[in-house]
């Protein structure tokens, strides 16, 4: 009697590995057939950004894979593309960069962002690419123009970059792929647990998988990432180079932003709106407790930092209709004001180090958190909200050791800042060592990451 049950069985040893096969192919047939239905309206949401100065004309053909020819001629080896979204996860992807430069000094390099800002600030701060590009849509002919211009022999995707046609275009190409700083964020399960089975189609296509924390990893395997590719490995935020400004350059980073060296400082880095319409923005927040701050320390400095710079205008207006006088850094300060809008791209690393505490956004409102790693890097103590759960690792660590705080609200909020801002001097240094001891003793998840992604790619041409 024939065997009908072979076409879903597979192999001898493989059970049900052509019905995967099969689901796979479905699954990225049924995914291009949505893209294929929603591309008149993604197509003019770009178009849309475009004209309004929101996208980079000259780059704009690299959304759809006209990378420069440039890439496809320069003939060095290895490749790799690197790829980031945004600001945060271009910061992410430094040290990245930075070893993969060491280990391969003679290798070809792509980096490339979604977000213009996050170009900018690659394009100023990332020396070790030799390319950096737009990331395309994940149209099937986009992706597969880039991979065929770049020609990657591993392709690194910060955090959790899945793209069901990239990752089938490296596949076709035979490229190794990891998923770096890999992070599954309560959104990001609820989402992926919904659509595991489009998901899989994409997570089968990845080789590695080096996880922030154990808890990223079981998430990751939650949403059908294969298990024996997940590893659990640590944040690369840890091998951020940015070097502790020491107090000579601390002095010249105040005078530029015209603050009084004698005066103290405190910053609040990566500022949110709220997500629900009507609800306050952060910067609300950040306003009163800083009213009530000014009682104890008339002389008090406030640098305010926004996510995103769009903003820039919004924030401004909130502190000027309750009565503060606001310089902007983007027009060179000016004036007495006291508060300083920050509303430029790729500073607040280095000038969290001029303040005696920070605030870390995304946190009083339900936006996840933002990185705490920056603050704590220039030895300054970190005060956040309770909606810390896109960092959650980084924040239980920093308030076990006693460098981060977690607030509920803005009279906790001006009250911990307070304490923080009136240590006695031998408490405040002590303070400081502790946030650079926290960093110290994490580093090297870089090293252990691309550790993973070399035994990959030797296991591959085996």
């Amino acid at each position: 009697m024939k065997d009908y049950t072979r076409f879903w069985r597979g192999r001898v040893g493989q059970p049900h590995g052509r019905l995967r096969y099969t689901e796979n192919g479905l699954a990225l047939f049924l995914y291009n057939l949505i893209l294929l239905l929603f591309a008149p309206v993604v197509l003019t949401v770009y178009a849309y950004r475009l004209w309004r100065g929101k996208e980079i004309a000259a780059h704009f053909g690299e959304r759809f894979g006209a990378f420069p020819a440039t890439i496809a001629s320069d003939r060095r080896s290895p490749r790799f593309w690197v790829h980031a979204v945004s600001v945060g996860e271009v910061m992410a992807a430094i040290p990245v960069l930075r070893e993969l430069r060491s280990r391969h000094p003679d290798a070809l390099i792509v980096f490339s962002t979604t977000t213009v800002g996050g170009r900018e600030v690659a394009a100023r701060q990332v020396p070790p690419a030799d390319y950096v590009v737009t990331f395309p849509l994940d149209f099937s002919l986009s992706v597969a123009n880039a991979v065929r211009v770049v020609r990657p022999d591993a392709i690194i995707l910060m955090e959790w970059e899945i793209w069901l046609n990239l990752l089938h275009a490296a596949k076709r190409h035979r490229a190794t792929v990891a998923v770096v700083n890999a992070r599954v964020s309560d959104t990001g399960l609820k989402r992926g647990t919904g659509a595991k089975w489009f998901l899989s189609a994409g997570l089968r296509n990845v080789d590695v998988f080096a996880a922030q924390s154990a808890e990223d990893a079981h998430r990751a395997v939650v949403v059908d990432a294969p298990a024996e590719r997940v590893h659990a490995v640590g944040n690369t935020k840890f091998d951020e180079t940015a070097s502790v400004l020491s107090p000579e350059e601390r002095t010249r980073l105040r005078r530029e932003l015209g603050i009084p060296e004698s005066v103290p400082v405190w910053i609040c880095g990566s500022t949110r709106d709220a997500p629900d319409a009507g609800d306050p923005a952060e910067e609300t927040f950040v306003a009163e407790a800083y009213r009530h701050l000014l009682v104890f320390l008339p002389d008090l400095h406030l640098i305010v930092a926004p996510r995103h710079l769009e903003r820039a205008d919004t924030v401004a207006r909130i502190f000027t209709e309750r009565g503060f006088a606001v310089r902007r850094r983007s027009q060179n300060g000016g004036g007495e004001a006291s508060v300083l809008l920050l509303d430029t791209f790729g500073e607040l690393a280095r000038v969290y180090a001029v303040a005696g505490a920070a605030f870390v956004g995304g946190s009083l409102v339900r936006r996840g958190g933002q990185s705490v790693f920056q603050p704590l890097a220039q030895g300054v103590p970190a005060v956040f909200g309770a909606h810390m759960n896109n960092q959650r690792d980084i924040a239980a660590l920093a308030t076990g050791a006693g460098v981060g705080f977690t607030v509920q609200n803005a009279q906790e909020l001006g009250e911990t800042v307070r304490r923080l801002l009136t240590l006695p001097p031998d408490e405040k240094a002590a303070l400081s060592d502790k946030c650079l001891a926290l960093i110290e003793q994490n580093r090297g998840v870089t090293a252990r990451s691309l550790d993973l992604l070399e035994a990959a790619m030797r296991s591959k041409s085996e």
